[in-house]
């Protein structure tokens, strides 16, 4: 092989291995949704263009959860708010970084969908022996050219499923947040219940001592006594059914919030101030506006209608380009050699891989107005939990409870001026705690439900990934 032929030979592979280094430093773009805690605006997360490379702000932190701030400050603090609670979550609980890491996955087959295929460097000989020389010895480079198109319209599918990704990731944190408002109102209310059947527990004991005493007095009978001590018992089970679901409550809070064995607190808010008022007309228009499920399906549908133009554009051939340099020993001389082929697309023209692909963007759109139907058949049941719960607190606090108020006010007087026997003051003070505890029942129903139509009927943070 001749001086000049050994130079261009190794100056071409050179210069193949520079660009394949080249091609390795493209920089991957990996961007999260920033964090929408405390409120989650979702129509100000418009999805972006799919065309689009934007560096957006992480939203999570890479510390450990044990070491952030808010965390730390837990074991401080004697008392927990609701927005303490709702910080920390969106910390600690892990299926928001999962939700992240999906989005930086999809950003990543964007990037490779929309890379060239890598050109081929090679060394082929012929003709070795003839002669007694070593024949056509030489080197090629080939590289296929995609046309029509193909790799844009790969990204753009691609970019569809960023989309979507981060639709997810809104439907995610709305979840986070609504399993923490409901959690906390259901642990919140649980500990009052504790407090109340702690002194329904008290009157039921006192009201079998003095059953008792009078007994013996033969001021009643042993019926009165054997009522006062089942009412007394009963009084006992709720108290420690109260203390069992207080424990369940929290430790349900603790798991939503991505932090298990949280110390009990004592949560610092009154459940029944500052009751939601919902209309359904306004209530449905507010959950159906940027919903991030439909805004997903609706992705996906986008995605579906790009992929129809994609296979109608598979049949326009790529171009398959060759060129080698080779080098004739027996004539000590250089020749080169190109070659182009393109496919003829005459058998093949993807008819079915179009069709497949309308199958499926009609599928995908029919998708989006079941969603839609979905989200109405669950606001129906949502909003009749919430409806039923508001006018039994509003009965309750409006009629019921200032009765119960108003009879032990009325038997406390008589009972001072000797008119009223004690059994008939704790039966009152009995009546008022049981009312009161109905009353606690309501209004946990409400917040529960107001949380579910607040946070767009999106629930179920820890279920499996949808």
């Amino acid at each position: 092989m001749s001086f000049r032929w050994s130079i261009l030979w190794i100056g071409t592979a050179l210069l193949m291995i520079v660009g394949c280094r080249s091609a390795e430093k493209i920089p991957v773009e990996q961007a999260d949704i920033p964090s929408a805690h405390p409120i989650l605006d979702l129509a100000s997360h418009a999805a972006p263009s799919s065309a689009e490379n934007r560096t957006e702000t992480v939203g999570f932190d890479d510390s450990t959860p044990d070491s952030h701030p808010a965390i730390e400050s837990i074991g401080q603090a004697r008392s927990l708010s609701l927005a303490d609670l709702e910080g920390i979550a969106f910390q600690s609980n892990p299926t928001l970084a999962a939700a992240s890491a999906r989005i930086r996955a999809a950003r990543g087959r964007q990037l490779q969908a929309g890379l060239y295929p890598n050109p081929v460097i090679g060394y082929h000989g012929t003709e070795i022996g003839n002669r007694g020389t070593s024949g056509q010895q030489g080197g090629f480079v080939s590289q296929r050219f995609i046309t029509a198109g193909k790799l844009r319209l790969d990204q753009e599918i691609a970019g569809k499923e960023i989309d979507e990704a981060r639709f997810r990731l809104l439907a995610q944190e709305q979840r986070v947040l609504s399993d923490v408002r409901a959690r906390f109102y259901e642990a919140l209310v649980a500990q009052k219940r504790v407090k109340l059947t702690e002194k329904l527990l008290r009157i039921g004991e006192n009201l079998a001592k003095a059953t008792d005493t009078l007994l013996k007095g033969r001021q009643a009978t042993e019926n009165d006594l054997l009522q006062a001590q089942i009412r007394a018992e009963n009084a006992r089970i709720l108290h420690e059914n109260a203390t069992n679901e207080s424990v369940e409550a929290w430790r349900r809070l603790a798991a939503v919030v991505g932090l298990p064995r949280m110390e009990l607190k004592q949560l610092n808010e009154d459940p029944g101030s500052q009751l939601p008022d919902f209309n359904w007309d306004a209530c449905y228009q507010k959950i159906l506006a940027s919903h991030p499920e439909v805004s997903a399906a609706r992705a996906r549908a986008e995605r579906a209608r790009i992929a129809i133009t994609r296979a109608k554009r598979e049949p326009v051939p790529n171009v398959d380009v060759s060129v080698s340099i080779r080098h004739i020993d027996l004539t000590d001389s250089d020749v080169a050699n190109v070659q182009v082929g393109v496919p003829i697309p005459i058998f093949d023209k993807n008819q079915g891989n179009v069709r497949s692909a309308e199958a499926e963007w009609e599928a995908a759109s029919r998708e989006v107005e079941r969603v839609i139907l979905a989200l109405q058949d669950r606001f129906a049941v949502t909003f009749r939990r919430y409806a039923n719960a508001r006018q039994q607190v509003e009965r309750y606090g409006d009629k019921i409870v200032p009765k119960a108020e108003r009879s032990l006010e009325l038997v406390t007087r008589g009972y001072e001026k000797g008119q009223v026997e004690y059994l008939t003051l704790l039966t009152a003070q009995q009546t008022l705690i049981e009312v009161s505890l109905s009353q606690l029942d309501a209004v946990r129903e409400l917040r529960v439900a107001a949380a579910i139509l607040e946070g767009k009927l999106l629930t179920g943070s820890l279920d499996s990934p949808r």
